[in-house]
């Protein structure tokens, strides 16, 4: 309680009447000492009257100014204690009027923390909480960077605001640049100068704030998450107090609860901001999920409903992403499908979209298009253009390719949904690899289509479990003579509600689901399985063909899943009926892979045919660099040997090559004895086709291996 002229209350009249009381007591006790024992000390040493008069009147004045001098001390002491009692009831009114106001800013930010849900916002209205309710004249907020060495202000308020202007603090305690706060800041302590003007400036803030008349600061650390998240700075103008601070230990302390909970905002912030950008965006390519996607797809139709435009929505796909990641792993896989979202969003207009929707699906919105026509010209010139990606320094670089498709509103789709459901039926339209490199654009009528698609597919799941897959063996021959010198198995599916799917249907989309991996397999195992009991028979020198996805033959693992199968079977390396067919068209599209795969086989003892030979363009240096036994002669060249000249010259130049290259030759689809004759006129003497035997069960071409059983066992017949 502070004394101040004209304070009437009860406690300061009882103060005051113990004060005089005092002082009256004080005065009389020494008035009447004075007075007893001076006289007795006069007329003990003086005898003379006169004498005796004169001094007991200079004794009277004597008494007046030893009172006066006395009163003097008396009141002099008592005001000075008065005074002292005084300051310190100022003081702590002032302490409690500081620490009052550090609690209802405490408060008030706290329940800013409740309430706001952005960086930025709980960081000003701190500040401005601060100096309003806190009464400091400057307050700012410093952030630590990502690499925690260095903190730079992003929000503050107040005066002076300019001398925190350029103001960067090295943070590190291990920095040879390491600012003087760096260690107590590091330790979790706040630091203090409660004299600016008795330091020299520690950097060209402290010395624009002492300019601007601050006389002390206070940085106090925002610690959240086991780490220092930055600092919260305050300046003042009041002097010290009597203890020699102007910040003290319960100001200092609740200076730090502040920026506790201010750090536990930010915290709630940010674990805010993560669950919010997990719940919209894709956390493998950093893009859009399907979810946001569709909600800016839904703004994007609202303002061309208004503006009359059009909005094009395409789904992309990368072609061989499955084979990719069954050969190299899905961390390769993965930096494949970043570096294609990093391609795609730098190369649509800022306002469009690109998204991930899973499976190594993208998708596209071009926001604002005249027609239909502009998506097109996006695709093809912009998005679909090939392009290299290095994914092993060693290894040279891989070509990436995508296929698109589109749907436009208004033609196509009004929704968001059924605009991505039109996108997704075109790019599957067919088979996404079918057309690497366009766009193709959704019609109604692949809807039937793609439902088929999505019916064979679900039923092919479970095919293999319901006993529904089977082989068919097609014989392959000496055309000469007739003789079966191998069998081709082609797998076969009679389903329960389709009845017989031709496999140009059901492979692709076993391709495309991954199931070819598992159907592979089981027809590796059933053709082993079959070519032992032909030979255990009597058909020692029968050999058997199967073709191979190059999604299986890269998978991880094959070769070993081959050795396991032919070991189970016991076929032996040295006489290995087996022989592997893989499509040119395929080999091309990875030459590296598939030709390191095949050498593995090779080391088995498996032989290898290069199937549709002449279809994929396959170059002279190709097939020097291939591990091959032989090339089988797509039937596209054979079937039109007795009419087209071109067809008969490629089909030399074919014979040609092989022999250049030693490799052995097989005709497909061999149907007339023209044909036949033909081939044997150019050099080839192996063929297969309609001519000698349709692919069967396996209980039907018994009777073809009987027919030819003699020469067999004459050895008459070669394996190819």
């Amino acid at each position: 309680m502070c004394i101040v002229a004209g304070d009437t209350t009860p406690a300061f009249n009882r103060l005051a009447g113990r004060i005089a009381l005092r002082i009256a007591a004080i005065y009389l006790v020494l008035g009447l000492l004075w007075i007893a024992l001076s006289d007795r000390a006069l007329m003990a040493l003086v005898d003379d009257p006169r004498t005796l008069t004169w001094l007991q009147t200079i004794k009277g004045w004597a008494y007046v100014a030893v009172t006066a001098l006395l009163l003097y001390a008396l009141v002099f002491w008592q005001t000075r204690r008065v005074a002292r009692a005084n300051e310190a009831l100022e003081e702590r009114d002032r302490h409690i009027t500081r620490l009052n106001r550090v609690y209802a800013m405490l408060n008030a930010i706290n329940g800013g923390i409740l309430r706001i849900r952005h960086r930025d916002t709980l960081l000003n209205e701190t500040c401005r909480i601060a100096v309003e309710k806190g009464g400091f004249p400057l307050a700012w907020v410093g952030l630590a960077e990502e690499d925690g060495t260095r903190v730079r202000p992003v929000s503050s308020a107040g005066e002076g605001l300019d001398c925190l202007d350029g103001l960067e603090l090295r943070i590190d305690p291990g920095d040879p640049d390491a600012h003087p706060m760096a260690k107590d800041l590091a330790a979790g302590r706040p630091f203090v100068i409660d004299e600016l003007a008795a330091v020299p400036p520690m950097d060209a803030c402290h010395a624009r704030a002492r300019e601007l008349g601050f006389r002390s600061v206070a940085v106090v650390p925002i610690v959240g998450q086991s780490r220092l998240m930055g600092v919260m700075g305050f300046f003042v103008r009041e002097r010290r107090g009597p203890a020699g601070v102007v910040f003290d230990e319960g100001e200092l302390q609740l200076l730090t609860e502040l920026a506790a909970d201010t750090g536990i905002g930010l915290t709630l912030i940010e674990q805010g901001d993560a669950l919010d950008r997990a719940a919209r965006f894709d956390p493998l390519t950093g893009l859009a999920n399907r979810s946001l996607l569709e909600e800016r797809i839904g703004q994007a139709l609202m303002r061309a409903r208004f503006q009359r435009r059009s909005v094009g929505v395409m789904a992309l796909e990368v072609i061989g992403l499955r084979s990719l990641v069954d050969s190299l792993g899905r961390q390769q896989g993965d930096r494949l499908q970043q570096a294609v979202a990093a391609r795609l969003v730098n190369r649509v207009r800022e306002g469009d979209t690109v998204a991930y929707l899973g499976n190594g699906e993208f998708a596209v919105l071009l926001a604002d298009v005249r027609t239909g026509l502009d998506v097109s010209e996006v695709a093809e010139k912009k998005l679909l253009v090939p392009f290299e990606l290095e994914l092993d320094p060693g290894a040279p670089p891989l070509v990436v390719k995508l296929s698109a498709g589109a749907a436009v509103f208004p033609g196509d789709a009004d929704t968001p949904e059924s605009l991505l459901q039109c996108a997704g039926v075109a790019l599957h339209q067919g088979g996404a690899a079918s057309h690497a490199g366009r766009c193709v654009f959704y019609a109604p009528e692949m809807d039937e289509q793609v439902r088929e698609y999505q019916m064979l597919d679900n039923e092919l799941h479970g095919a293999l479990e319901r006993g529904e897959m089977a082989l068919h063996f097609q014989p392959i021959v000496h055309l000469d003579s007739g003789e079966v010198i191998g069998m081709e198995a082609l797998l076969r599916w009679h389903n329960r509600r389709f009845g017989p799917v031709a496999p140009d249907r059901f492979i692709p989309i076993a391709e495309h689901s991954g199931l070819i991996r598992t159907l592979g397999d089981w027809v590796l195992d059933t053709a082993c399985a079959q070519v032992v009991r032909w030979r255990e028979r009597g058909w020692r020198k029968l050999a058997m063909s199967v073709n191979l996805s190059v999604r299986q033959l890269l998978a991880p693992g094959f070769d070993e899943r081959v050795r396991e199968i032919v070991m189970t079977h016991r076929l032996d390396p040295d006489d290995m009926p087996l022989v592997l067919e893989v499509t040119e068209t395929a080999v091309i599209e990875d030459m590296e892979a598939v030709s390191a795969a095949l050498d593995r086989l090779k080391r088995l003892g498996i032989a290898v045919h290069l199937d549709d030979f002449g279809t994929g363009y396959a170059s002279l240096s190709y097939l020097q660099q291939l591990p091959v036994d032989a090339l089988k002669i797509d039937k596209s060249f054979v079937q039109s040997l007795e009419s087209d000249p071109v067809a008969e010259n490629l089909v030399r130049s074919v014979i040609v090559l092989a022999q250049g290259l030693e490799l052995a030759l097989v005709a497909e689809g061999v149907e007339t004895p023209g044909q036949r004759d033909k081939l044997m006129e150019l050099g080839c003497d192996v063929g297969q086709g309609y001519l000698f035997a349709r692919p069967q069960p396996v209980d039907a071409v018994d009777h073809v291996l009987a027919d030819s059983l003699s020469s067999v066992q004459s050895g008459r017949a070669e394996r190819y």
